[in-house]
């Protein structure tokens, strides 16, 4: 019916929203502590490292709950349930991030540094004229499949009250009573996404392998 895929597509919409916000975010963040926590900066990168620690170790939907019940409690601060699902995955994705960059970071060898050093070059310098972009080539696939997973993990937001795709199928499952119906399409449409997804980042990692393959070591 006409009036069911509306409802589809408006939780389509609300999953794709709330998945690329807390992505882009998040990983600008986590790109950021990374480097604070590479750089060994006194006492910031400390409370980094337990960051990490506690959002990559405990489960999402207890963050959601703390963001979405707990913050009113103990703060001025009210989040509606979008305003928490975002703020929630951006920062639950910027943990996993700063693993993902330190370890790129660390893969990069050592000599290289060292050898920049030698020539004067700062740490700025060296960071962004010689180890990024070979870390970037490092960084692409497993920031695929922290996406991937932080689409499907998306669809824990429903629990809180947000309008996406697992919310959308559980609205139209009560209403029609056809679960072999609606869950196998709101499954699908998660596994296009994720198929689309994986697509272009791996056309976009050949591109920057290709534009960036003059920074690799000689054989």
């Amino acid at each position: 019916m006409p009036h069911d895929a509306l409802v589809i597509w408006s939780g389509f919409l609300w999953t794709l929203g709330i998945f690329a916000s807390s992505m882009v975010l998040g990983s600008l963040i986590g790109f950021v502590l990374a480097l604070v926590l590479h750089a060994r900066v006194p006492v910031l990168a400390q409370l980094v490292a337990t960051f990490v620690e506690l959002f990559r170790n405990s489960p999402l939907l207890v963050q959601l709950f703390l963001v979405f019940y707990g913050l009113p409690m103990v703060t001025s601060f009210s989040p509606s349930a979008t305003g928490a699902a975002v703020l929630t995955m951006t920062v639950n994705t910027a943990a996993f991030m700063v693993i993902i960059v330190i370890s790129a970071l660390d893969a990069v060898p050592r000599g290289q540094w060292q050898a920049a050093g030698s020539f004067g070059m700062s740490y700025p310098q060296v960071m962004w004229l010689m180890v990024l972009p070979q870390a970037i080539r490092t960084m692409i696939p497993p920031t695929i499949v922290l996406a991937i997973g932080q689409l499907q993990t998306s669809s824990l937001v429903s629990i809180i009250g947000v309008d996406d795709l697992v919310r959308a199928g559980t609205i139209l499952n009560t209403r029609t009573l056809r679960p072999f119906i609606i869950w196998p399409v709101i499954g699908l449409i998660y596994f296009i996404m994720a198929k689309v997804m994986a697509h272009y980042a791996a056309r976009i990692e050949r591109r920057v392998r290709a534009k960036i393959t003059w920074f690799a070591p000689a054989a």
